[in-house]
């Protein structure tokens, strides 16, 4: 699911920190890499079709970034954060389930 599995040819997840100091990790969710279950449960809708970018912080906020760039493994730590900040905020899991039906 993830690009930095073990094996994985794709680039790994990345870690930065923003201007306010938190540090959040960034990691390529392919679609085609998904479980199957998750996959139907996700659907098949166009937005989500090219996968997506999940930034995490430290703190357990989560950000969900599509489109993003194909060359963001090799963006600086400032471009990061300026696409994180873009970024649309993953609500809690119970959340995210409704909005997923």
């Amino acid at each position: 699911m993830f690009e930095n599995e073990p094996g994985s040819p794709l680039p790994p997840a990345r870690s930065f920190v923003d201007s306010d100091g938190v540090t959040w990790e960034v990691r390529q969710v392919r679609t085609h890499l998904l479980p199957e279950r998750l996959a139907k449960l996700l659907g098949t809708e166009e937005r989500r079709r090219p996968g997506w970018l999940v930034f995490q912080a430290a703190h357990g906020e989560k950000r969900r970034a599509s489109p993003f760039p194909p060359d963001w493994p090799d963006l600086s730590a400032y471009e990061l954060e300026r696409w994180c900040m873009r970024s649309v905020r993953v609500p809690p899991a119970p959340e995210r389930r409704r909005e997923d039906r």
